[in-house]
């Protein structure tokens, strides 16, 4: 089913859930409760409307033409085999040949899903698992909506989950883009070991630490927590303490901004069942950005009960 997205969408606090405003809300953290409560109020009609298999072919095609992705363009331009003609003397000239070329193929597929192909290898899984362990969704709680980012140690620099800017001379290729209202939450992997992971207001100096809203920063050992939620700061720093050009800098927007990459990311869900309570993930994979709302582009994966993450903690 999902064979499309492996090219092209794989082409992808102590920040407790708290009551907002819905203007408040940031689109991909909205998207994250609706989600969830269709799970649990066992409504797929709902969950399939936030699915890139509700859009029309027109909504589809514009929004693969104009996304603001550099990896995606380039996964989408391997299939284009052919030479550009001579009058392709831009990117965005040959950009529009290979879309020309590539678009309705992707678009085939989109299509080929129906709504009940859908519920049957994306919706039910996660009831059936959560069946498994006895869940009752009514008696849930959602303790978190995450954006959840990898963190790995490669070539003697930090790799950070991130997609960039087409135009490739606009920024760092190594800079993040992360958005206010929305929290982050950065797993390192086994490589980072030795390695600790710091934001800061300044390109390596420890000194110059950020702590407002952040767990774990620094620490060199489990996940690392972070959130912006007013207009200060708009840049800082990630970097390795002990191994200078590790790092790069962090660009922080707000989430209606057009200057940043269209983002794939990944919501983490952690919710809590049963006395005594414990935790249950839900990863809602490749979120989008689009003209007509946020949407998933993979099925959602059931992690299961896990111990409960830093940062969060259950209802005393």
């Amino acid at each position: 089913m999902y064979r499309l997205l492996s090219f092209l969408l794989a082409l992808t606090v102590v920040f407790a859930v708290c009551p907002q405003s819905e203007a408040q809300i940031h689109p991909k953290e909205a998207l994250g409760r609706k989600l969830f409560d269709s799970f649990r109020q066992n409504k797929f009609s709902d969950f399939y409307l936030r699915s890139i298999f509700s859009l029309e072919e027109e909504q589809f095609r514009e929004l693969l033409f104009g996304i603001e992705n550099y990896e995606l363009r380039q996964n989408l331009s391997q299939f284009y085999t052919l030479d550009f003609p001579a009058s392709a003397k831009t990117d965005q000239d040959k950009w529009k040949i290979v879309f020309a070329h590539t678009w309705r193929d992707q678009w085939r597929h989109i299509a080929h899903q129906s709504p009940k192909m859908v519920q049957r290898d994306a919706f039910d899984p996660i009831l059936r698992e959560a069946k498994g362990y006895g869940i009752q969704w009514e008696t849930t709680r959602l303790l978190a909506i995450e954006a959840l980012l990898n963190v790995r140690w490669k070539n003697d620099r930090f790799e950070v989950t991130r997609d960039r800017m087409i135009d490739q001379n606009s920024t760092d290729p190594n800079t993040l883009f992360w958005d206010r209202k929305l929290s982050y939450r950065l797993q390192l992997d086994l490589s980072t070991h030795g390695n600790a992971f710091m934001i800061g207001y300044s390109p390596e100096d420890s000194e110059k630490v950020y702590n407002q809203n952040i767990v774990g920063n620094g620490s060199g050992q489990a996940d690392i927590l972070v959130r912006f939620d007013t207009p200060f700061p708009d840049r800082l720093y990630y970097f390795c303490p002990d191994e200078p050009g590790a790092g790069g800098q962090i660009l922080i927007k707000d989430f209606e901004e057009s200057s940043k990459p269209n983002q794939r990311t990944d919501i983490l869900l952690t919710f809590s069942y049963g006395q005594p309570e414990r935790a249950f993930q839900i990863i809602i994979r490749n979120v989008l950005t689009t003209p007509w709302g946020t949407i998933f582009c993979e099925r959602p994966e059931w992690i299961g009960e896990v111990n409960l993450p830093r940062g969060l903690r259950f209802s005393q």
